[in-house]
């Protein structure tokens, strides 16, 4: 019994020390790409940095308890083999572990369903555009507008409902400053909904390895001033 005394502290005391210096580390590592510009990549980088910060426990937690073993538990001058380890007292350390790994999944799993849910559960939209992919470029059709753009133009505030197929292979429709990503499949229309939170334009990228000039096939989204968004689409028409 005494060892487990010994080792709950110190583990924890480890623990805490890491997970702590790891926290530091992220505050100066951009693990997310560029502005959060959008309503839904609030969403998603909340989502992302509870995640994260579950993950630097856990972690912390496994290597302090692996450091301890691996000091605590050698095997000293001498000795073909270090100390054995068989259960814990009753078995407690086994079943809170389990009870804690089960939780933190169903946890997790319902987390994110719920932070799904708050992305996809409104299918209501201000407007509506039809993205179609093609090796290698994106086009845009305003159906209420009855206009192709070049460009993917959105007004600020506005919630957008964006469908998206693709005439030839799979592709993947991602803006990294709105954190949505959404294949675009030959004969079918996937949706994405959007609600742009800043003005300015921003990369849409290809994020399917889509043959040759995958890595080229990228557009632009202007976020624009709702006074502003039919003159501007009618300057990209074409």
């Amino acid at each position: 019994m005494s060892d487990w005394k010994k080792a709950v502290p110190l583990i924890s005391l480890a623990s805490a020390a890491l997970a702590l210096a790891l926290f530091n580390a992220l505050e100066w590592v951009h693990l997310m790409p560029g502005v959060q510009a959008a309503k839904e990549a609030a969403i998603v980088d909340s989502a992302f940095g509870n995640v994260i910060f579950i993950t630097v426990i856990i972690f912390s937690v496994v290597v302090a308890a692996i450091l301890y073993m691996v000091v605590f538990f050698r095997a000293g001058p001498g000795q073909e083999e270090g100390a054995r380890f068989d259960a814990s007292p009753g078995k407690m350390v086994e079943v809170v572990w389990l009870a804690a790994s089960c939780v933190l999944t169903f946890g997790l799993a319902a987390y994110g369903s719920e932070e799904f849910l708050h992305l996809r559960h409104d299918s209501r939209a201000d407007l509506d555009v039809q993205v179609k992919a093609a090796q290698w470029s994106w086009e845009f059709f305003y159906p209420s507008q009855n206009v192709n753009a070049a460009e993917l133009i959105l007004p600020l505030g506005k919630r957008a409902r964006i469908s998206i197929t693709s005439e030839d292979v799979v592709h993947s429709f991602w803006v990294p400053a709105f954190r949505l990503k959404q294949d675009a499949l030959p004969g079918r229309v996937t949706t994405l909904y959007v609600t742009p939170t800043v003005k300015g334009e921003y990369d849409v990228v290809c994020a399917e390895l889509c043959g040759l000039d995958h890595s080229v096939m990228r557009g632009k989204v202007l976020v624009v001033d709702p006074e502003e968004f039919e003159g501007k689409l009618k300057g990209e028409a074409w």
